[in-house]
């Protein structure tokens, strides 16, 4: 839920912030190279049945390969969203939108209640 509030929100950002500059995300979309992950010819057998599992070497998290593959993919990211002309002000807006006092919903661990507050400026 909260993701998809976001998603939203990230979406309302790109689009004022595109109409209030001229321009539309993506209009001059380029082919992206990605990074090709880790993979192997692992396949499992369950009861009989064979299952092809070949990005099981990205469960390693801690591998080279891995981590080799994940700085492309951050790389290749940081790069595009860079690229983003009104990515300032997007920023901006996102902030507008998020910056908000916030309290959680109380809740009962054995004798006493406690709760979360954000005071907006928190991750």
């Amino acid at each position: 839920m909260i993701r998809r509030y976001l998603g939203c929100i990230l979406m309302e950002a790109l689009l004022l912030c595109a109409a209030s500059a001229g321009q539309l995300p993506g209009a001059e979309a380029k082919k992206l190279a990605y990074p090709k992950a880790p993979t192997s010819g692992q396949v499992d057998d369950y009861h009989g049945i064979k299952v092809a599992d070949p990005y099981r070497p990205l469960e390693d998290v801690d591998s080279d390969a891995v981590r080799t593959w994940v700085d492309a993919e951050n790389k290749l990211t940081l790069d595009y969203l860079r690229e983003i002309p009104a990515r300032d002000q997007i920023r901006s807006r996102m902030k507008e939108l998020l910056q908000y006092e916030r309290y959680s919903v109380p809740e009962k661990k054995g004798a006493r209640y406690f709760y979360s507050h954000n005071s907006g400026l928190q991750n």
